[in-house]
């Protein structure tokens, strides 16, 4: 493979890390209104942190700093959370939602 070649399939998969992030995103703000509204059980917790880990580490390598950023501020906001095991108190729920409001606005590429 040649650096053009090379160049081409890195900008693809920016490009289609992009394009998917909006919906990874839409799909943790499902998860956490099911889990406000008691729809499932607090330990899914761990699956919205999992999430945010996962964008944590991947956004900047796919050219979304800033995306990594808001999810590693969420990710470690939910890590203190996780642990009691239960559903998060009113001011808890509102700072999860602002961070998750904030790596939505940053999941779209300027």
């Amino acid at each position: 493979m040649n650096d053009d070649e090379l160049k081409r399939t890195i900008g693809k998969l920016q490009t289609d890390y992009a394009e998917q992030l909006p919906g990874t995103v839409a799909q943790m703000e499902d998860l956490w209104r099911r889990l406000v509204a008691a729809q499932i059980p607090p330990s899914r917790l761990a699956d919205l942190a999992r999430m945010a880990h996962s964008i944590t580490g991947s956004g900047a390598t796919f050219g979304l700093p800033e995306a990594s950023r808001a999810a590693r501020d969420l990710e470690l906001f939910l890590d203190k959370l996780k642990a009691s095991g239960e559903l998060p108190r009113p001011a808890e729920q509102t700072t999860v939602s602002a961070l998750l409001a904030a790596l939505r606005q940053a999941a779209v590429p300027t």
